[in-house]
C-alpha cells in the first residue's frame, strides 16, 4: 500500500467529516445566539445585544458562502489544506465571537444569568466535541477563544464563587479536551481501519481470479475439506467450551483469593497487635492499622517505602538483621524482643514473632506480629515498687514488735539506773569525788530511757491520738523550744524558714510525737547541712481526688500537709529504702542521736493513719512530705462559736454542686450548721435542672466533675437561666484560667479544698451580702 497516498486519504476523510458537520453547527450557532439574546434581554444592555448578535449571525454567514464554495469546488487532496484553512479561521472567529459573550454580554449583578451563559458557552463547547473532534485543531480554534475569556473573568472577580466557577470551566474544557482526544483516536483508528479493509477487499478480489482457477480442483476435493471442516469445527467447539470453563474457574479462583485477602486484613486490621508482612529484602508490603497508629506513621509512608530495619534502634539491627536471616532459611520460630523506633523519634519494647512466607516453593518473606511490651514492662514495676513497699511495711512491723519487746525488758532495768543515782546524790556531799561518776551514771541513764521511749513509739501501741491539733501549732511550738534553740546554736550557719498556710484545717493526732517528729526532721535537715544551707518548713491544705504514687501510695481525700526540705548532701539511691529502719544511720553511733529519729517519724505518721513521701538527689537536698487526714472538729469550740457568729445565715437557701459524695456530706453538714437551707446535686447536668425548677440564692459549685460538663460550663448554663445567680467556688486545684474565667462571668469567691468551718462560712456570707 502507498503510505504517501494513505495519509493523504486519511487527511482528505477526515477533513471531509469536519467541514460537513459545518451547516449543523452553523443552525446550533444561530440558534443558541439567539436564545442567549432573548434571555438576556433587560439584564445586559440592548445595544450589546444587538452588536453582539450581528457578529455572530455575519461570522455565521460568511461561513455559510464558505461552504457553498465547497460544495461548488470539490476537496481533494490538494486543496483540502486551503479548505481546512478557511473552516479553522472561520471557527477561530466564531469561537472569539462566543468568548467575548462572557465578557462582552456578561450581567454583573446577576449570578443566573452568568451561570446560563457558562452553561451555553459549556453546551457549545460540549458540542464541538462531537461535531470536530476528528480534526483536534478545530476542536482547540473554537472552544480555546470561547471558553478562556469568561474563566479569566471569574477569576478577576475575587471572590471565593466566581473562583470556583473559573476553576469547574477549566476542568470542563480539560474533560471536553480528554473527550474530544478519546474520540478523535477511535475515529483515526476507524478510518484506519476502513482503508485497511479496503486494502484488503482489493488484495481479496485479486485472489478471487486464482481461487475461480482452481475451483473445480476445489470442488472435487469438497467432500473432504467438508469432513474435515466438521471434524475440526466440532473439535474447536469442545476446546471453546474446555477454555470458557477455565476462564470461569480461573475467575472464581481469583474472586475467592481477594475475598480471603480481604477477611485477612479485615482480621489483621481488628488486631491490638502490630501484624506486619515484608519481602525477602525487609522491606514492609502489608502492616495493619494498629502498626501504622504505633510507629506513628501515615498509610501514604507505608506506600512510598518503609524498611523493617528502619523500626529498630540502630543498636538492635544487626540482631534483627540475624534473626531476620534465620527466619527466611525457617531455622528461628521463637520470639524476640526489640527496642522499636516511632517516626518522631521515641521508643517502645515490643516482642516480635515470625515466620517465612512462600508462595509455591519460593521464598518470598515473612509475616509477623509484634506485642508492645510497655504496659507490661509498667505493671511489672508497678508490681515491684508495691512488693517493695510491702516489704518495708513488714519489716518495719517485724523490727517493731522485737523492739517492743526488748524495750519493756529495758525499762524495768533502766529504772534502777535512773532511779538510783537520785538517792545516791541526796546522801553524798557536795565535794564527794563520787558524785560526778554518778551525775554520769544516771545520764546515762536517761539517754538509754530516751531511746526506750523511742522503741517504744516505734512498735506503735503507745501512741494516743485522740486530741484535735493543728499542724501550725506543732511547728511553733518547737520552733519557740529549748530544743530548738540548742540546734541551732550547735547549727549556726543554718537557715530555717516556714510557710505555713492559714486556715489550715486541724487533725486527730498526738502532740507529743507530733512534736518530736518535727523535731527528728529539723534534726536529720541541719545536719545534713556541714557547711550552712536552708531548711524550709512548710503547710498547706491539700485535696487529692485520685490516689498519689510516691514512696508511699496516698489514698484519695482531705488532708493536712506538712513538707521539710533542705538543699543538704542528700540520701542515695541506694540508702533510700532503708532510712526509716531502726538504727540505721550514716553518722556516728551516739554522737549524733540513737539512730531511732526516723523510724520514730515513721511509727508516728501510721499512728495518724497518715502517709510519708521523700524525695532526694545526692548533693541537690532532700524533701520529706507527711500527709495526715483531716478533721472537721474545732479545737477550742467556744471560741469557734464566738468567731462564726457574723456569718451565721438567715434562712438562705444554697445549693452543693459536687460529684464527690464525702464532699457533699462535709459541706451539707457545715451549711446546715450555720443556719442555711440546703439542697445538693452531683453534676453540672442535674445542677441546671434544679436551677430550672428551682430558686437558689446561693450555688457552691465544684469546678472539676467528671463525667460531664465542668463548673464553668454549668455556671455559664445557669446564667442563661437566672443571670443574677450567684455562686462560690470550691476546689481542690489551683486557681486554673477556668476558675478565672467562671468569677469573670460573676461567681464570687473561690476556696480551696480541704477548707475549714470559718474558711466556708465566710465566703457564703460574703457572697450573700454582695450588692
Amino acid at each position: 500500500m502507498d503510505i504517501s497516498n494513505t495519509f493523504d486519504k486519511y487527511k482528505l476523510d477526515r477533513a471531509k467529516r469536519v467541514l460537513h458537520q459545518t451547516p449543523m453547527a452553523i443552525a446550533v450557532t444561530v440558534m443558541n445566539s439567539l436564545i442567549l439574546v432573548l434571555l438576556l434581554i433587560g439584564s445586559t444592555p440592548f445595544i450589546r445585544l444587538v452588536i453582539w448578535l450581528s457578529a455572530v449571525l455575519m461570522i455565521n454567514v460568511i461561513r455559510i458562502f464558505g461552504q457553498y464554495r465547497m460544495h461548488k469546488t470539490a476537496i481533494t487532496p490538494d486543496n483540502v489544506n486551503q479548505h481546512l484553512k478557511i473552516f479553522l479561521v472561520a471557527l477561530t472567529v466564531s469561537g472569539a465571537i462566543w468568548g467575548s459573550a462572557g465578557v462582552y454580554l456578561l450581567p454583573a449583578s446577576s449570578i443566573a444569568h452568568q451561570v446560563f451563559i457558562v452553561l451555553m458557552l459549556g453546551g457549545m463547547v460540549a458540542g464541538t466535541v462531537g461535531l470536530f473532534s476528528s480534526v483536534m485543531a478545530a476542536f482547540y480554534c473554537f472552544t480555546i477563544p470561547a471558553s478562556l475569556p469568561v474563566g479569566i473573568v471569574f477569576f478577576l472577580y475575587g471572590d471565593s464563587v466566581h473562583f470556583a466557577m473559573g476553576v469547574m470551566i477549566f476542568l470542563f474544557w480539560v474533560v471536553m479536551f480528554v473527550t474530544a482526544k478519546k474520540l478523535n483516536r477511535e475515529l483515526i483508528e476507524a478510518i484506519s481501519l476502513k482503508y485497511e479493509n479496503v486494502g484488503l477487499i482489493a488484495t481479496l478480489e485479486k485472489e478471487v481470479g486464482v481461487r475461480k482457477a482452481a475451483e473445480e480442483k476445489l470442488i472435487q476435493r469438497n467432500s473432504e475439506i467438508e469432513s474435515i471442516v466438521e471434524r475440526r469445527t466440532a473439535e474447536l467447539i469442545n476446546a471453546n467450551k474446555q477454555l470458557l470453563r477455565e476462564i470461569e474457574e480461573r475467575k472464581e479462583a481469583v474472586n475467592a483469593l481477594k475475598r480471603s485477602e480481604q477477611k485477612y486484613r479485615e482480621l489483621a486490621n481488628s488486631l491490638p497487635q502490630i501484624v506486619f508482612e515484608t519481602d525477602e529484602a525487609g522491606n514492609i508490603t502489608f502492616a495493619n492499622r494498629n502498626a501504622i497508629r504505633a510507629f506513628g506513621y501515615e498509610a501514604s509512608d507505608l506506600e512510598k517505602g518503609i524498611n523493617l530495619y528502619q523500626l529498630i534502634i540502630p543498636s538492635d539491627r544487626e540482631k534483627m538483621r540475624e534473626n531476620f536471616q534465620k527466619n527466611i532459611q525457617g531455622i528461628m520460630k521463637t520470639g524476640n524482643e526489640y527496642t522499636a523506633l516511632r517516626k518522631d523519634g521515641s521508643t517502645f519494647p515490643v516482642l516480635s514473632h515470625a515466620d517465612i512466607v512462600k508462595k509455591d516453593v519460593n521464598k518470598i518473606g515473612i509475616i509477623g506480629i509484634a506485642i508492645d511490651l510497655t504496659d507490661k514492662i509498667n505493671e511489672e514495676r508497678k508490681q515491684r515498687e508495691m512488693e517493695a513497699q510491702l516489704q518495708r511495711a513488714q519489716k518495719m512491723e517485724a523490727l517493731g514488735t522485737l523492739a517492743g519487746g526488748v524495750a519493756h525488758d529495758l525499762n524495768n532495768i533502766l529504772s534502777g539506773i535512773v532511779g538510783y543515782p537520785d538517792l545516791l546524790l541526796m546522801q553524798l556531799p557536795q565535794d564527794s569525788p563520787f558524785r560526778k561518776p554518778v551525775i554520769t551514771m544516771q545520764d546515762s541513764g536517761k539517754k538509754a530511757a530516751a531511746i526506750v521511749q523511742d522503741l517504744l513509739t516505734l512498735t506503735r501501741r503507745n501512741v494516743i491520738v485522740d486530741k484535735t491539733v493543728n499542724l501550725n501549732d506543732i511547728i511553733n511550738e518547737y520552733l519557740g523550744s529549748l530544743e530548738f534553740e540548742k540546734l541551732i546554736s550547735y547549727h549556726n550557719s543554718v537557715k530555717i524558714r516556714t510557710r505555713l498556710e492559714e486556715g489550715l484545717l486541724n487533725i486527730k493526732g498526738s502532740p507529743i510525737h507530733l512534736l518530736k517528729t518535727v523535731m527528728n526532721l529539723v534534726s536529720n535537715a541541719a545536719e545534713a547541712l556541714p557547711d550552712g544551707g536552708d531548711i524550709i518548713i512548710s503547710t498547706e491544705n491539700r485535696y487529692l481526688d485520685q490516689p498519689l504514687r510516691g514512696y508511699d501510695d496516698v489514698a484519695q481525700g482531705d488532708y493536712a500537709v506538712m513538707r521539710v526540705c533542705d538543699n543538704g548532701t542528700g540520701i542515695s539511691p541506694n540508702d533510700i529504702g532503708r532510712i526509716f529502719e531502726p538504727f540505721f544511720t550514716k553518722k556516728s553511733m551516739g554522737k549524733s542521736g540513737t539512730g531511732l529519729g526516723m523510724t520514730v517519724v515513721w511509727g508516728t505518721v501510721k499512728d495518724h493513719n497518715g502517709y510519708i513521701d521523700v524525695k532526694s538527689a545526692v548533693n541537690r537536698g532532700t524533701e520529706f512530705t507527711l500527709f495526715f487526714p483531716v478533721t472537721r472538729a474545732e479545737i477550742d469550740l467556744k471560741e469557734k462559736e464566738e468567731g462564726l457568729t457574723p456569718f451565721y445565715g438567715r434562712g438562705e437557701s444554697v445549693l452543693i454542686v459536687d460529684d464527690v459524695k464525702s464532699q457533699i456530706d462535709i459541706a451539707y453538714e457545715m451549711l446546715e450548721q450555720l443556719g442555711y437551707s440546703v439542697s445538693s446535686v452531683t453534676s453540672g447536668e442535674e445542677a441546671i435542672e434544679f436551677i430550672s425548677d428551682h430558686k437558689a440564692d446561693l450555688i457552691v459549685l465544684d469546678m472539676i466533675m467528671q463525667p460531664g460538663i465542668d463548673g464553668l460550663e454549668t455556671y455559664k448554663r445557669i446564667l442563661k437561666i437566672n443571670p443574677k445567680q450567684k455562686a462560690i467556688i470550691a476546689s481542690g486545684f489551683a486557681e486554673t484560667i477556668r476558675v478565672k474565667s467562671t468569677m469573670s462571668l460573676g461567681a464570687g469567691a473561690y476556696i480551696k479544698k480541704p477548707y475549714t468551718l470559718i474558711t466556708l462560712a465566710k465566703a457564703v456570707r460574703a457572697e450573700l451580702d454582695r450588692v
